[in-house]
């Protein structure tokens, strides 16, 4: 018997999203709040500049990501990716960005993560952290600051992606 995690399942739920999106009627979304195309990003992960220097962090961060930006405020987010500790991590959440200032769009990526031995065992926990996004037509970043608390020492992370329609 196969028994899925709770975040293998929400990582597989958001990768569909697209190809459900692209089965829905042109009228569901809302004119106002919707892109006029969803937009699909592929990511291959990217590089983080721990706040303490002392400890040997692996910086190098990469792997596979997917990102559905359905209007200009909402992306829904989910991948994996060498995290700081040389372990895998996988992630899903949505990026919500109400603001701007030109090109940059700045908010907050909110859902669950996986693969820090610190942090339940290394097992599902919730994560927050503010977000920024610079978008062109094909090529874009990610830019967010993952805060230090008790069991974390924080960084910076930026994430690069690509546009694929």
């Amino acid at each position: 018997m196969f028994v899925r995690s709770p975040l293998s399942c929400l990582v597989s739920a958001l990768l569909a999203l697209p190809l459900a999106a692209a089965a829905a009627p042109d009228d569901a979304a809302a004119p106002d709040a919707a892109v006029s195309t969803p937009e699909i990003w592929l990511n291959v992960g990217g590089f983080s500049r721990h706040f303490d220097r002392s400890n040997r962090y692996n910086e190098r961060n990469f792997g596979f990501g997917i990102e559905w930006r359905t209007s200009e405020q909402f992306a829904f987010m989910a991948g994996v990716y060498d995290n700081s500790l040389g372990k895998h991590s996988q992630y899903a959440a949505v990026n919500w960005q109400p603001w701007t200032l030109g090109p940059v769009k700045l908010g907050a990526a909110i859902g669950v993560m996986n693969g820090y031995p610190s942090l339940k065992r290394g097992g599902t926990f919730f994560a927050a952290l503010p977000m920024a996004s610079i978008e062109g037509r094909r090529f874009g970043i990610n830019l967010g600051i993952i805060p230090s608390m008790k069991n974390v020492d924080g960084a910076f992370m930026l994430q690069f992606k690509l546009r694929v329609n």
